[in-house]
Formats: structure tokens, sequence, C-alpha cells
């Protein structure tokens, strides 16, 4: 017999012996609990059904008298009060045959009786108006009153309902009491109903019980000296480890478990409890801990901001609360791949907690985000310290062979000033990391009210942007392009002109962003597009050359997958040819993308007959091969190129490498911004074949544009003075 077999006898011998002991007592224990058992199923029993009469007697009562009373309840819809909603009370509580017809209905429904009452103002009684109660002969008993000593007086003359045992005859009977209300919320008169004799019942449940525990005290007596003694020498260990069993489920810290080091059962569950102690410490640190970083995690962050902003309302102790964004560490994850990336994390953990102190909370939210939650000592110390962290994240990072610099965007929030809540801290320090972040990354921005005011804005402009693109409200300006060599027209470009109903004319500076981060650039460059290619329609009918309209086309329309398709269909729709249109494309459209993915979406316009050219040209993609292999048929030099090129001598280097670059390619060289006379004239020295600026027109609209050609055209002392 191997040794728990023989610890598991020595118990069993001992819970045996005891058993056999108190054996004799099972039948007087089994009947005890049979009577408490019973009385408790009576009890609520008697609950529920008088709890289902109250209700079922309000909803009749007003039911059937529903054009006098309305019921009152309660969150648990028991009746609190009958109210009396279009009579006076006189009128409401003077006896009726209705009434004898609603109060049998109710007592026929609960196998009870039931009653009406009216409060006497001069005794301050209620006297009994109708009543289910009946003679053995049939006839009405004799008139009777709930007057003070009534159980339910007090009560009903508080304005509340009562539940209990009442004297009727003599006897007991289980009621349910509704005050009746007048219309003013004074009491007015009463509601009962009830389901019967119970004091029978007491009497015989009191007689059991008194014969049931004088038996079982007598026998209980002898069994308690040896069976405490006992028990109580067995059960000491287990009631420790029950609490500890307890306190573990509650979550909370156990320490050691005792009686590891003993013999038999007992050493064997707390044996157990201390492995299952161990497992839980495990679980707990991995529900709250960053397995990369060391770090806490989210719901390590929330917890600690919660406990963090109720200290700094309480005034205990005051904290600061720092989201921290790693500028483009995406790309380093791309470029040196996810273990150099993983690496770079556990540096930039290290150099926060560095930072930030022993008292610091930290965590990681994300890939690239940390939070840290600063204590303030009142000296000011802390108000530094994002700063400081912000000096130390831009230092470069050693990983192995490579050296990595790296910078960070931080969004600061006080939380007794700005914070209510952990939530209300969270959205607040979220504005000022974006606002960080607007600002170019690797700085710091603390939460200001008016960030909130800028998110509305912004809110309120998107979406009135949306509507303002399902109305067509924003509609294309034409700015007219001109050979500086001849003064004559050589296409428009088509901008997009918002005027709106209230703020007027809205910069396509300001929705122009919005749009695109939101993905409505798609419809509203669809919307320009069609709108430009009706005006071209419209042109073409009334016999006004307008050689090209050009429309911009952001990266996120042009690479959508119908793109071609759209193009297609609008050119058919509007009877177009394809070289009508000019589609303009900035230098970003190659900026992380595939190159051969662009060129054979490009491709598939030029097949179209359209016009492609390459817009604010020098502004920024770096590299210049795709200028051989894409399909383009015009270059428009950005304006920086072309502000004060005729007093910048540079600029008038740069503008002639590209014009000769462009031309040496077969490209059409425009020359976008010229503002003035003279500026004008020195990019036709240059040979740019087209100028685009205020210096011939500003963007107008379609109907304007005819008139302000001729106005332009007639000026012949610009080629007037160019000849000279």
């Amino acid at each position: 017999m191997n040794l728990d077999l023989m610890r598991f006898n020595r118990l069993t011998v001992r819970v045996t012996a005891l058993l056999i002991v108190m054996v004799s007592l099972s039948i007087l224990v089994m009947a005890h609990l049979s009577y408490t058992k019973l009385h408790e199923v009576t009890e609520d029993n008697a609950s529920i059904r008088i709890d289902r009469a109250a209700r079922a007697a309000a909803s009749i009562f007003s039911h059937s008298l529903d054009h006098e009373f309305e019921i009152i309840r309660d969150q648990m819809d028991r009746p609190q009060a009958v109210h009396i909603v279009s009579e006076t009370v006189e009128t409401a509580l003077t006896f009726r045959p209705e009434h004898d017809v609603v109060l049998k209905e109710i007592g026929m429904t609960n196998q009870g009786a039931a009653n009406l009452f009216k409060l006497n103002p001069e005794t301050m009684s209620f006297d009994r108006i109708a009543t289910t109660f009946r003679r053995p002969d049939g006839s009405m008993p004799p008139p009777m009153s709930l007057s003070e000593g009534h159980p339910a007086y007090k009560n009903l003359i508080a304005n509340k309902p009562f539940t209990g045992d009442v004297p009727v005859m003599g006897r007991l009977r289980l009621a349910y009491l509704t005050p009746i209300q007048s219309r003013e919320g004074a009491v007015a008169g009463a509601l009962a109903v009830d389901v019967g004799w119970v004091d029978d019942l007491h009497i015989n449940r009191i007689e059991m019980q008194t014969l049931i525990i004088g038996y079982a005290i007598v026998i209980l007596l002898l069994v308690v000296g040896v069976g405490v003694w006992q028990m109580t020498a067995e059960l000491r260990p287990l009631k420790r480890l029950v609490r500890l069993a307890n306190d573990l489920a509650a979550g909370k810290n156990t320490g050691d478990v005792p009686f590891t080091e003993r013999s038999g059962e007992v050493g064997a569950l707390a044996q157990g409890l201390s492995r299952v102690v161990e497992m839980q410490q495990k679980l707990s640190y991995l529900a709250y801990t960053d397995t990369l970083t060391g770090l806490g995690n989210r719901s390590r962050y929330l917890t600690d901001l919660r406990e963090a902003v109720l200290q700094s309302k309480k005034g205990e102790r005051e904290w600061m609360l720092l989201h921290i964004n790693i500028d483009r560490f995406k790309d380093v994850n791309v470029a040196f791949g996810q273990s150099v990336g993983d690496t770079l994390l556990k540096c930039v953990a290290k150099a926060i907690e560095a930072v930030a102190g022993k008292e610091a909370l930290i965590a990681r939210l994300s890939a690239d985000h940390f939070t840290v939650l600063l204590p303030q000592d009142g000296s000011g110390s802390t108000s530094s310290n994002y700063g400081d962290l912000l000096l130390r994240l831009c230092k470069p990072i050693e990983l192995g062979s490579t050296e990595v610099h790296m910078s960070a965007a931080i969004g600061v929030v006080h939380l007794a000033r700005d914070a209510d809540t952990a939530d209300d801290a969270h959205l607040k320090v979220d504005l000022a990391l974006r606002q960080a972040k607007e600002d170019g990354g690797n700085c710091c921005a603390v939460f200001a009210e008016e960030m909130y005011l800028v998110l509305q804005s912004q809110i309120e402009l998107e979406r009135a942007l949306r509507e303002a693109i399902r109305k067509r409200a924003i509609q294309p300006y034409f700015q007219p392009q001109f050979d500086p060599s001849t003064n004559q027209l050589t296409g428009l470009e088509a901008l997009a002109r918002w005027h709106h109903k209230t703020k007027g004319m809205i910069s396509p500076g300001a929705f122009i962003p919005i749009a695109e981060s939101t993905g409505l650039i798609v419809d509203l460059g669809t919307l320009i597009l069609d709108q430009t290619c009706s005006q071209a329609r419209s042109w073409r009918d009334s016999g006004f050359d307008f050689k090209h309209l050009a429309v911009n086309v952001s990266p996120i329309q042009l690479l959508q997958p119908d793109f071609p398709h759209i193009v297609r269909g609008l050119l058919e729709k509007y009877e177009l040819a394809g070289s009508n249109i000019c589609l303009e494309v900035t230098e970003n459209l190659f900026l992380d993308q595939d190159e051969g993915h662009v060129g054979s979406i490009l491709d598939r316009l030029k097949a179209l007959g359209l016009l492609i050219s390459l817009d604010d040209f020098g502004s920024g993609y770096s590299s210049l091969g795709y200028l051989n292999r894409l399909p383009f048929d015009q270059l428009k030099v950005d304006r920086t190129f072309v502000m004060n090129v005729d007093k910048d001598h540079k600029n008038q280097q740069l503008l002639a490498g590209i014009v000769t670059l462009g031309h040496g390619l077969g490209l059409t060289i425009v020359a976008e911004g010229a503002e003035t006379r003279e500026e004008v004239d020195c990019v036709a020295k240059l040979g740019c074949n087209s100028v685009q600026g205020f210096a011939y027109a500003h963007p107008m609209p379609a109907k304007d544009i005819p008139a302000a050609l001729k106005a332009i055209q007639s000026q012949d002392h610009i080629m007037t003075r160019r000849s000279a």
C-alpha cells in the first residue's frame, strides 16, 4: 500500500468514526432542515403570491377604471400608489356598483379577498366602502375601518404601501394595501388585497419547530463535545486553506501557502494550492506586462491611469501623463527587419525608464506607442522631464553594426488641471500627441483647450465637405496658361473652389488635406473631373478653343483600381477626345509605390489619348529616372523655381537645367506661379513653352474665361516689350 493511500485511509477512519456517532442525529437533523426549507419555501411562496396579487389587483383596477385611476409603480413594477386622475376624491371613492364588479374580479383572480377604503377626514380612519366579503346569507358584512393601531395604518397614512399580516374577524390574513392618492398627491383611501388565512400555518409551524428543536438539543449536546474537539483539530488547517483559496479567487496577494510540509491530504491540498499561486502570478504578469519590453501593457496602463486620475482629483498626488510615438519606426522595421525593430523598442523602453525615474509608471500600448505617468513632487522638476526624454530619444542607438537615429513626438496632459476621468485624460493626451505629430514630430505638445476647438472645426469642416460633394457645391475655377512668346492660350487648369453658404470662400489649403486624410479626395476628384469634362463639352459646342483642360489627380485617386474605367466613362459620356483632358500628377505619387504599377496605370490612361503632366516638379521625389520611363507629355515646374527668377541667378540656372532636361526628353515645359511681367519675360527667355500665374490671371469661373482671354490677349505690349 503506497503512502498516499495510507494517508487517505487514516483520514477515512477518522471521518467514518465521526459519522457513526452522527448517524443517530441524521433523522432529526434532516427533519429540522426539511422544516427550515419548508418554512423558507412557504414564506417565499407567500411573498411571491402576495406580490403577484398586488400587481394583478393594480392592473385590473386601473384597466377597469382607466378614466379615473392610474397606477404608480416602482422600478420593480410593484404598485406604490393608486392615483386619481380625472375625478374628485368624493366622486372617485363614493360607492358604485362598478366597485363591487372590479373587486370581485380581483378576488377571483387572486383567490382571496379585496377591499376598497376611503379616508375619513374627520376621524382620520379608512372606512371600507366596498368588499368581496359576504355573510353566509350573501348579505354585506357590517362596516369596518382601519384606524390607528392597525398594522397597515402607519404606512397608509404616510402614503406608502403595506405588505404583511392583518387581523380580520379575529384571525390573520396576508394582505397588500396600496394607498389611493388624490390628484394633489394626498392620501385619500386604500386598495387592499389578500391571499387567505395565515395564522393556522404560523401556529403549526411554531409547534413543529418547538418539538424538533427540543429533541435535537438533547442529542446534539451529547455529540458537541466529541465532535467539536475532533473536527476542530482536523479542519483547522483546511479552514486556513479555504480562506487562502478565496483570497486567491479574489485576486489578492496570498503570499506563501502554509502546510505544504505536512503529510496527508492537508499537505497534498496545500501543495496543489501552492502550484495554483505560482500559476496565478505568471498569468498576472502576462495579463499586465508587455512581453517584449517588460513594461506594462494596455491593461496595466488603464488601471494605473484610473488610479492616477483619482489621486490627482483628491489632491493626494499630482500626475502628468505622456504619450510617446516613435517617429518613422515603421521605416526601421521595413529596412532592417522585425528583429532589429524589436531590439530598438527594447532600447527605447530602457531609455524612457532611465529618464522617467523609478516612480514613473511606464507602458507600451502598441508597436511604437509608449505611455508614461510621471508623479509631480511640486518642485517643478518633473515638468522638464518630457523635454529631457525628447533629447534622450534623439540620441543615436547602436544596434550591432548599425546606428539608428530616432526621434519622437510627445503629447502631455496634466491630470489635476485638465482631466476629470481616465477617458478624458486619454482623449486629451491623444489630442496633444496629434498636435506634436502635425508639428512635424521630434517635439512635445502640452494639451490646451484650443486643441478641442481645432478638432471640432476639422470635424465640422469634414461634415460640410461631405455635404458639399454630395450637393456638387464645389466647382472648378479655371486658370489659363499662355505661350509667353505669342501670348496665345495653350490650356487651362481646373482648380477646385468651394464657396460655403455662411463661411464664404474656403481655401483649398483648408479642405484638400481633410479630403485626403478622410478618403473624400476620391469623390472630390471624380466630381471635379466630371465637371471639367462637362465644361469642355460646353466650350466645344460653343466653338471656344480651350486647347486642353488640366485636372489635378491625387495619388489616392489615381491608384483606385477603377480610375481608368471612370475616366473612359467620362470621355464617352461627354463625347470628348482624350487630348482635350490633361491629368496632372505630383511626384508624391512615387513615394512608397512600385514604379511598375504606377507606370501601368499611366499607360492605360495614355492609351485613352489623355495628356499626362508631372506637376510641382522639383519639390518632392528625388529620382529622375522615371521621367524617361513613364509616359509624361508635360513637365510643370514648381513655383519655387519661378518665384523671383528674374532676380535670382541660381534659380535661373536651375530652371534652365530643368528646361533643357525636359526638352531633351520631348516634354512641354510649363512654368507655374509667375506673378510679375519680369518673371514671365525671364522664363520665356529660358525656353518655357507655357506660363501660368497671377501675372496673366487668377483662377475664375468658367463663364468669365472667354472675356478674360480677350482682354489678356489684347495686351500686345507684353510681346512688344519682349521683342524689344
